[in-house]
Parts: C-alpha cells; structure tokens; sequence
C-alpha cells in the first residue's frame, strides 16, 4: 500500500489510490461521513460533527483499528473503517469526552428517545452469533462510505477487497459487515465480492456478511457450506 487501481468496469477517469488514513485526513472523514448518512439513522451524526471526528480520531490512531482511504485527484472518496475485535465499548470510552461535550452543547439530545434507543440497543443474537461476533481472528468493518459522485463505479468494491488483505496481514482470520437490509446497493457489493450472508448474525434491521481469509476457519466456527 499505496494500491492504484485503474479504470474500474472500464470506465475512464476512475483511477484511484487506497491508502491507510492518517490524522490530516480527519476533517474530510468526518465530511464524508456526514454527508453519506441520514441524521436520524446514524448516532455519530445525532451528535455532531465534532464527536463523528472523535471517532474517526480513534480508528485511526487505535491500535486495534484502521482506516482505508480512496483518494482520486487530491481528494478522498470513500473510506471503509475496519477494527481487529468488536469496537463498541471500547470505541465510546475512548470518545466519552466529547460525547458529554455533545450533550452539554445540545442538551435537547437528552430528550432523544431515538438516540439513547440506538446508542444501547443491543443486538439479540441466538448463541452461535454471539460466538461468531466474538469469536478471536474475527475483525468487522465498522463503516463504509463513498462520495455519492463516486458510487456505482467500483470504488467501494475495491476498498472491500482491500479490507481483506490489509486484514489478513493483521493477522484477522475474517471480516464480518453489517449492512441494513434495505441496502441492497451495499450488499450487493458485498456478494460481487464473494463474502458469504450468515444468518447467525441477522438482526431485525441488519444482515451480515463474512469474507473468509482461512478457509479452515468457517469449520472452526460451526458454519455449514
């Protein structure tokens, strides 16, 4: 890495670079973050610019994450995010500060049925995906986002595949991805890709998908073909 990849389906003009993310690239994350997702679906953005930089401060720098970056004429794209071990408690500890300074900010939050519904939801998973979401060699891709400009071109395609082998090279055994099931341009991508559904995972507004660097390990799991 840096990967260049040229002319994706044959289109001109789409030659981009994937690239590990860095703290300079802070302020365009979090733009393109908010700019990919709805305020009412996302918590991050619930709470403000400045906390979705918090969080993406912390999958940069955190040991057990990283970042991946299209870059095409200067610019960043699109990104995925990807952590080596479930993320979620260690991620809002980390961003417990400014998640008070969002509150203080904007106290009507506090009123916000849907934002404390959605920041401790807990996904009802039967044992089996218990186990698999927190099986070790287990990493999961916490976002993903392209430049709404960029879409349908590949791109996003690219950044899942580069998931992959930055992954493998972490030492990650697979990577899971929960995408909302009314998605379909997302997992459709995901399909394209070969990552394989696994209902195990499945919660009322979500499906997952698991790409599998080690073959051996999908037996390990309990996971028929």
């Amino acid at each position: 890495m840096p990967q260049l990849v040229n002319n994706i389906a044959g289109m001109p003009n789409l030659d981009f670079v994937i690239r590990k993310a860095n703290l300079q690239d802070l302020p365009r994350l979090a733009e393109l973050h908010c700019s990919s997702f709805g305020r009412q679906e996302h918590v991050p953005i619930m709470l403000g610019q400045r906390y979705v930089m918090a969080t993406y401060r912390w999958l940069v720098t955190s040991d057990m994450t990283y970042v991946l970056v299209a870059e095409a004429e200067g610019a960043i794209k699109g990104l995925v995010a990807v952590a080596d071990r479930p993320f979620t408690n260690p991620m809002f500890k980390a961003c417990a500060g400014e998640f008070i300074l969002s509150i203080f900010i904007h106290p009507g939050l506090l009123f916000k049925r849907k934002l404390w519904k959605r920041l401790f939801r807990r996904p009802a998973l039967t044992a089996q995906g218990q186990r698999i979401a927190n099986y070790p060699g287990m990493a999961q891709m916490t976002i993903g986002a392209v430049d709404s400009a960029c879409r349908g071109k590949g791109m996003f395609c690219e950044l899942v595949k580069a998931t992959c082998v930055f992954s493998k090279e972490r030492a990650s055994r697979a990577v899971r991805a929960g995408v909302y099931k009314t998605n379909w341009p997302s997992r459709r991508v995901f399909i394209k890709c070969g990552w394989l559904e696994a209902p195990a995972l499945e919660t009322s507004e979500t499906v997952d998908y698991i790409y599998f660097m080690d073959p051996s390990f999908r037996n390990e799991l309990g996971l028929s073909d």
